[in-house]
C-alpha cells in the first residue's frame, strides 16, 4: 500500500514536456509510481481532476534566514501556501554561517534585534543545528561573502589583505565541502563596495576548483545538472551604473567558466529603463558564446526577478554611495556637516526617482513611521524630501525599510520572458499575524509565484503551462544542483503541488498585503501532506540540503 496516491490529474514533470493525464504514488518520501494505478491502494488518496500536478516551486532568492525569520517562524506558512517547497538562503553577501567571530552583525542592516544565543561558527554546524531544529520547507544556503569578510575585517572598509584573502579562500572552499551550494556578494551594500575585482577572481577560482571536483565525482550517464556550486550577485549598481556593473560580472563568469546568477536583476529610474534590454542582451551573449555553451547541463548565466514593478530595499541604498562609506558614524556626521550636507542634496535630486514615491515598510523601533509615504512625513515635519529622509535615518538607527515604485512593469514582463530567468519571491517568512507595528511586507512575500502563474500564463498568455513551471521547478533545480528534486521522476523525493489552474490567483497587495493566493490546493513536502485545502499542517517537514 502506498502512502499518498494522486489520481486523474494533469501532471507536468518540470520539463518543457507538455501534461500527461496520469496517476502519482508516493511512499516513504518519494515517487514511486507514475501511469495507470487505478487500482491500487493507498493510506490517503487525492482525486486531482481538473487538477495540475507539478513539482514544487523552488525559490532560488530568499530572505528568510537575513530577517531571521527562518529561525522565528520555521513553518513557512505563506511559502508553502504559494507552492514553495525549497528555499535557498544566503543571498546578496549575508548568510548565517559561518561566523568566524561569532556575530551575525552583518545582518544588522534587515534585523531589528538579534535577540537569541548563536550555537554555531561553521556550515556544518550550522546545517546540523537547523537539522535538529527542523524546518517547514527545504533549505539550501549559499554562503555571504559580506558576512564572512565583515568578520575578518571587523567591519572596516578597506582591501582585504593577502593573507585575508587566503584565510577566507580556505573558509570558503570549507564551507562548501560541508555543504553550502555557492557564494554571493553584496556588491551593492556599503561595506562591499570595498570588493574589488581581485576578490571576485580569487572565489570565482575557488568555485571553479570545486566545480572540477564535483564533476570528477559524478556519475556517466545522471540527468545534467550544474556539478559545482555557482555564484550569486547583488549587482554593485542598479540604475545608472546597471551596465557596467553587469560587465564586472560576466567578464569573471565568462574568464572562469563560473556558474554565475545574479540577484533581482533590475533597473531604477525612468532615465535608466532603456539599459535593461542591453543588460538582456549581454546575459544572452555570454551565453551563447562557442566557449562558453555548456554540452551537458544548464547556461552559464542565469539571473532572478520577482513581477512586481515595485521592490522594497535598504533605505542605505536610495543614498549616494559615497556617503556611507565607513559606516553609520561617518554616515551622521557626513549628514550633520553643512557642506557635506549641501553637496549630498544636490546629489539626491540626480536620483529623485528613488524616493519621491517611497513609503517606510519597516521602521524598527519608530513604528509610526511604517506605511507613510515620504511626502506626508515630510510634511509633518515641515521639511523637504531630502531633508526628511535624512532625518528619517537619524532617528531610526540602522534598520529601515522601504517600497519604492522605480521599475518598469515593461521592462519586468522582458526579464521574465528571458530563456535565462526565474522567478523569485525575494521575500522572507511571514504569517496573517506579521502584521505587527512597524512591520510592513511586500506582497511578493505571500504572492510571487502565484502571481506570476496567473499574470503571465493564465491572463496574458506569454507562456505555455509547461514552460512557466519548468521556469520555477526542473530548470532551478539544475541550477543549484539540486539531485532527486525539481521534477516528477519515480525515485525523486516527493515535493509536489497540486493546483487549480482555473482559480490560481495572488491576492496580497501593497495596501494589504497579509493574503494567502487562491488556488494552491495542495503541497506534499518529502511525502508528506504539509498544506490540503485550507488546512496547513504544523509538522515540519522541510530537508535541510546539502551540497554533495
Amino acid at each position: 500500500m502506498y502512502d499518498i496516491l494522486i489520481k486523474n490529474g494533469a501532471i507536468f514533470d518540470g520539463t518543457e514536456t507538455e501534461a500527461k493525464k496520469a496517476d502519482l504514488a508516493i511512499k516513504n518520501g518519494k515517487i514511486i509510481a507514475i501511469g495507470s494505478l487505478k487500482n491500487e491502494k493507498a493510506k490517503t488518496e487525492i482525486n486531482a481532476d481538473n487538477r495540475f500536478i507539478t513539482p514544487g516551486f523552488i525559490d532560488i532568492n530568499n530572505d528568510a534566514d537575513h530577517d531571521l525569520s527562518l529561525l522565528k517562524m520555521p513553518e513557512a506558512e505563506n511559502l508553502l501556501r504559494q507552492g514553495i517547497t525549497t528555499i535557498v538562503g544566503g543571498n546578496c553577501g549575508a548568510s548565517l554561517a559561518p561566523l568566524i567571530s561569532g556575530s551575525l552583525l552583518s545582518l544588522d542592516k534587515w534585523v531589528k534585534t538579534i535577540d537569541f544565543n548563536i550555537s554555531w561558527q561553521t556550515m556544518k554546524e550550522f546545517l546540523n543545528f537547523l537539522t535538529k531544529k527542523q524546518l517547514g520547507v527545504n533549505f539550501a544556503t549559499l554562503v555571504g561573502w559580506g558576512t564572512v569578510r565583515a568578520d575578518i575585517t571587523q567591519n572596516q572598509f578597506r582591501p582585504l589583505k593577502k593573507e585575508e584573502l587566503e584565510e577566507l579562500k580556505f573558509i570558503i572552499k570549507s564551507s562548501i565541502t560541508q555543504g553550502a551550494f555557492g557564494v554571493s556578494f553584496g556588491l551593492g551594500y556599503n561595506l562591499e563596495q570595498a570588493v574589488g575585482l581581485t576578490e571576485i577572481q580569487a572565489i570565482a577560482q575557488v568555485i571553479k576548483e570545486k566545480k572540477a571536483y564535483f564533476e570528477r565525482s559524478e556519475k556517466k550517464g545522471s540527468r545534467a545538472i550544474a556539478r559545482g556550486p555557482y555564484l550569486a550577485f547583488h549587482l554593485r549598481n542598479e540604475s545608472e551604473g546597471l551596465l557596467s556593473s553587469m560587465r564586472e560580472v560576466l567578464e569573471v563568469a565568462g574568464k572562469e567558466k563560473a556558474s554565475l546568477e545574479i540577484s533581482h536583476l533590475k533597473v531604477e529610474g525612468k532615465d535608466n529603463f532603456d539599459s535593461f534590454p542591453e543588460a538582456l542582451k549581454m546575459v544572452q551573449k555570454v551565453n551563447q558564446e562557442p566557449a562558453l555553451l555548456s554540452q551537458d547541463g544548464p547556461e552559464l548565466v542565469n539571473f532572478d526577478i520577482f513581477p512586481y514593478d515595485y521592490n522594497v530595499e535598504s533605505l542605505y541604498l536610495i543614498l549616494p554611495e559615497w556617503l556611507a562609506i565607513g559606516g553609520r558614524e561617518v554616515l551622521l556626521k557626513n549628514i550633520h556637516d553643512g557642506i557635506v550636507r549641501k553637496k549630498l542634496i544636490e546629489d539626491m535630486k540626480k536620483k529623485k526617482y528613488l524616493y519621491q514615491d517611497l513609503i517606510i515598510a519597516d521602521s524598527g523601533e519608530r513604528w509610526w513611521f511604517a506605511g507613510k509615504t515620504l511626502e506626508a512625513i515630510a510634511q509633518d515635519f515641515n521639511l523637504s524630501l531630502e531633508d526628511a529622509l535624512l532625518k528619517i535615518i537619524e532617528l531610526c538607527e540602522k534598520r529601515v525599510l522601504v517600497f519604492v515604485k522605480s521599475l518598469s512593469l515593461e521592462n519586468v514582463e522582458k526579464g521574465i520572458l528571458s530563456p535565462y530567468s526565474f522567478v523569485a519571491s525575494n521575500s522572507g517568512i511571514y504569517n496573517l499575524n506579521s502584521g505587527e507595528k512597524g512591520t510592513w511586507v511586500h506582497p511578493r512575500a505571500f504572492g510571487a509565484f502565484p502571481k506570476f502563474l496567473n499574470d503571465y500564463v493564465k491572463v496574458k498568455k506569454l507562456f505555455s503551462w509547461e514552460k512557466a513551471l519548468h521556469k520555477i521547478t526542473g530548470k532551478v533545480a539544475d541550477k543549484i544542483g539540486l539531485k532527486d528534486r525539481g521534477y516528477l521522476k519515480e525515485n525523486y523525493f516527493a515535493d509536489i503541488v497540486i493546483f487549480n489552474p482555473d482559480k490560481i490567483k495572488d491576492k496580497a497587495s501593497l495596501k494589504n498585503p497579509f493574503q494567502y493566493p487562491e488556488g494552491i490546493e495542495t503541497v506534499i513536502l518529502n511525502g508528506a501532506l504539509a498544506y490540503q485545502k485550507g488546512i496547513f499542517s504544523h509538522e515540519r517537514l522541510g530537508q535541510i540540503l546539502r551540497k554533495d
